[in-house]
């Protein structure tokens, strides 16, 4: 690990948030980590369901014979179901194309989705659960971590988002690659939570196919990350107000990492941020039109804002 990686990954754990991620299918029990939530399917546990009639072939120790004693009929025998525990499991997918390295406020857009990734390995490390990060480009799947332990998982997952460089002898080329598509085909079928961090500027119609796909089966949330740079250009204010007031040449680096010039007025500013509000509508229906909860978060907010993505999976069931 570099040093300033470690510098970083410092800061960035305090920063996190340190509270679970609340779901409906979790129980309440008093032993952290066992029985957390309720399972799908029937069967040995510990969580109470229910009583049914024993049949022939059922185990004789799920026999219940308080329930027996009291039934009505002498000839009826009850047995006790019982709801089978299961963990949760979760993936996080966390983009580091070119254009997350870009940021003007605060922190880049991949330092900002390597403090999401740290809170959501803390919210899963309350209850006891695993959790999975695959790091990807706008072309190729770069790193994939394997499921286990949120707490296991958290420092390889930090290393990997902070310290990862694309694909070597892959240029940045504006077209849209498959990048996500590659990473999504990794899912397993069975059920987990599925965080998609990304600015979404590098998504190819396949991709966009994948998410749709990955939704039908995962719970997935999309955390689309910003610059307020990409939304809106500069207004001088002050003194500069007055010197510049019929606009003047500003030298910016979009979030592609090309150096260009812009006359900066206020028509060119409202053009900026109309072009964005553009962008960000056609990206947030893409969204909606895949069944993709979402929210947005900016290089300059602070991590209070991070509390909302664990909540936007309240009430699920």
């Amino acid at each position: 690990m570099k040093a300033e990686t470690e510098l970083e990954i410092e800061n960035i754990l305090q920063r996190v948030a340190y509270c679970a991620i609340p779901i409906d299918w979790r129980t309440t029990s008093s032993f952290p980590g066992v029985g957390g939530r309720k399972g799908v399917r029937r069967g040995p546990g510990l969580d109470f369901l229910g009583t049914a009639l024993f049949k022939d072939g059922d185990d004789e120790r799920h026999i219940n014979w308080v329930a027996t004693s009291q039934a009505s009929d002498d000839e009826e025998i009850y047995k006790t179901i019982y709801r089978q525990r299961k963990e949760l499991q979760a993936h996080i997918f966390v983009d580091i194309s070119l254009s997350m390295d870009y940021g003007t406020e605060r922190n880049t857009k991949r330092g900002v989705a390597a403090e999401v990734a740290a809170s959501i390995h803390y919210a899963l490390d309350k209850t006891r659960d695993k959790v999975g990060c695959t790091i990807y480009s706008a072309d190729t799947v770069i790193e994939t971590i394997p499921t286990r332990s949120a707490r296991l998982n958290l420092i390889p997952a930090l290393v990997n988002i902070l310290e990862c460089e694309r694909a070597e002898g892959l240029k940045y080329d504006p077209k849209p690659g498959n990048g996500l598509d590659k990473a999504l085909s990794l899912m397993p079928i069975s059920r987990q939570l599925v965080f998609v961090i990304s600015d979404f500027l590098n998504m190819s119609d396949a991709d966009w196919d994948a998410l749709g796909n990955l939704a039908v089966v995962h719970d997935v949330i999309c955390i689309y990350v910003q610059d307020r740079r990409e939304r809106e250009l500069p207004e001088p204010k002050g003194l500069l107000k007055h010197l510049h007031r019929f606009g003047y040449f500003l030298r910016i680096q979009d979030s592609n990492g090309d150096s260009k010039w812009v006359w900066n007025n206020a028509r060119t500013r409202q053009q900026w941020t109309e072009n964005w509000k553009a962008h960000e509508a056609s990206v947030s229906a893409a969204l909606a039109d895949r069944n993709c909860e979402w929210l947005v978060l900016s290089t300059e907010e602070d991590e209070s804002a991070i509390n909302s993505v664990l909540n936007l999976f309240a009430g699920h069931a």
